[in-house]
């Protein structure tokens, strides 16, 4: 099979923010309770969190952690998660089942965030929660004053502010099924400019994601908030809609053009507010509104109303292929996509599994470390010619065999190209070109790959992901590499962009 591959090398188009390889905790089943936070287990820290998970977490580089949730977040109260583990209340978790006793509350948020090298990122209670208690949070979190809240935390045994920046207003408000008062975009409106005014009157410096919807839902809280709307969120989670799992891969596709009509809808809106009245006694945003992709992955396995156990997937191989070309659309629209956290980080539909006696690392885990390991931090323009992936029933589906981004490393001087050959059994011949110099040496070829789209790792097995770095791999005569069937592959190259 052939295709084309054309980077052009010329010119970088954009900084490509490292918050794009985030990652997300809720209080859903065995995720932070018994996931990374297990007091009572051997494998636990002082701290009560899992070594073995922490090491991971590590693993995946995390530049930032999203807490606490996720449709949980209408039910907490954030003063129920300080203060003596002894006292603190525990609360049925009305929404995902089981119970909450709160031990991993916001100090313990932030000393994680700090362990693994992560911002935190907090969502605030819109439902059950009021402004006063979110401003509240924030002062908590950020006062340096003699006040109540910031005297509290001191009393806690944090004299430094914890210093979020980040912080969404509610989470998937419009979703008419879960709780919540603020359905209608114009309700959600209305709230949002008064935890918006109190959280930043706590603090003038932090930065704001509103909730994003549908098209509609979108302009009508965007015509009322651009002026202090930081970040619009949005998800997604792809699903097999049928056995045909050719199909799969367009869920990059829906995504992307997600991601490209809500970029059309911002820039509607000018980069910077030049009109703002100084009696909200804060400052409006500072640039353009950016997209916050703050749930992303798989949403494969539901068949029950045990909702904990049946998200705590199996992930094969193709699924794998399919997050990393997720991560090929989050590349090729970083302009836009500044920050991203995958949905979620243990257990729950998420790349690190656990039971009493250990942890492993699923097949997803390893496209995720290897972008954030290896990719650069200014995006390149590419263009691909592929044939497309065809069905069971021989149709054509909408995902091409080869999925590519590119990216520049300016501390490296690299050029790394990102292929996915989402093919089950074909490789793939791409005559790659650079769009204006001569074609550039391969420095070094790192491949993952596995027997088959169907392998899964597990528990007390050998990680079934092959990853090979290939310090010798260079192009033919004709400029062509060949990229294995079902196959992640990044090609790296020295390379030398001026600014």
């Amino acid at each position: 099979m052939q295709a084309r591959i054309n980077v052009n090398v010329t010119k970088k188009q954009n900084i490509m923010h490292p918050f794009m390889y985030g990652q997300f905790i809720e209080f859903l089943g065995r995720c932070i309770d018994q996931g990374i936070y297990h007091p009572d287990s051997p494998l636990s820290d002082t701290n009560g969190f899992r070594q073995d998970v922490l090491e991971k977490a590590k693993g995946l580089q995390p530049p930032l952690l999203r807490f606490p949730g996720g449709t949980m977040v209408k039910l907490y109260h954030w003063m129920d998660g300080i203060g003596a583990k002894e006292e603190r209340k525990r609360q049925s978790n009305r929404i995902w089942g089981g119970v909450i006793d709160h031990a991993f509350g916001t100090n313990e948020f932030i000393q994680y965030c700090r362990e693994i090298g992560a911002e935190p990122f907090i969502i605030v209670n819109m439902t059950t929660g009021t402004a006063e208690e979110a401003a509240n949070w924030v002062e908590y979190c950020n006062g340096t004053d003699d006040t109540y809240y910031a005297n509290l935390r001191r009393s806690h045994g944090f004299e430094e502010p914890h210093n979020v920046k980040y912080w969404g207003l509610g989470n998937e408000e419009a979703a008419v099924p879960d709780i919540g008062f603020l359905h209608d975009p114009h309700e959600y409106i209305k709230a949002s400019w008064e935890f918006a005014k109190l959280m930043k009157l706590a603090d003038r410096s932090i930065k704001l994601v509103m909730v994003g919807e549908q098209p509609e839902w979108n302009q009508a809280i965007l015509d009322e908030l651009h002026p202090i709307c930081d970040y619009l969120s949005l998800h997604y989670y792809a699903r097999s809609e049928n056995d045909d799992y050719a199909n799969l891969f367009d869920h990059a596709v829906r995504m992307e053009n997600m991601i490209v009509d809500t970029t059309t809808l911002l820039e509607r809106y000018p980069a910077k507010v030049e009109s703002f009245d100084r009696w909200y006694r804060f400052p409006p945003r500072e640039r353009e509104i950016q997209i916050a992709l703050d749930e992303w992955g798989i949403w494969q396995h539901q068949s029950s109303d045990d909702y904990a156990a049946d998200m705590e997937a199996i992930f094969n191989w193709r699924e794998a292929l399919l997050v990393a070309s997720m991560l090929n659309v989050i590349q090729r629209q970083s302009k836009q996509v500044t920050m991203a956290t995958f949905a979620q980080m243990v257990n729950i539909l998420a790349p690190i599994l656990t039971n009493e006696n250990g942890s492993f690392c699923q097949t997803i885990y390893h496209p995720l470390e290897l972008y954030r390991e290896h990719c650069g931090n200014w995006r390149l323009s590419c263009e691909v010619e592929s044939r497309m992936l065809v069905d069971s029933d021989g149709q054509e589906t909408a995902s091409a065999c080869l999925d590519v981004s590119a990216s520049y490393d300016d501390e490296k001087r690299e050029v790394i190209i990102a292929v996915v050959n989402r093919h089950p059994e074909e490789s793939v011949t791409a005559a790659v070109s650079f769009g204006g110099p001569d074609n550039l040496e391969i420095i070094e070829a790192i491949e993952l790959n596995c027997p088959s789209w169907e392998t899964v790792n597990g528990f007390a097995i050998e990680d079934q992901v092959a990853r090979i770095e290939h310090t010798n791999a260079r192009y033919d005569s004709e400029g062509r590499y060949v990229f294995p069937s079902h196959s992640v592959t990044l090609l790296k190259h020295r390379h030398s962009i001026d600014d």
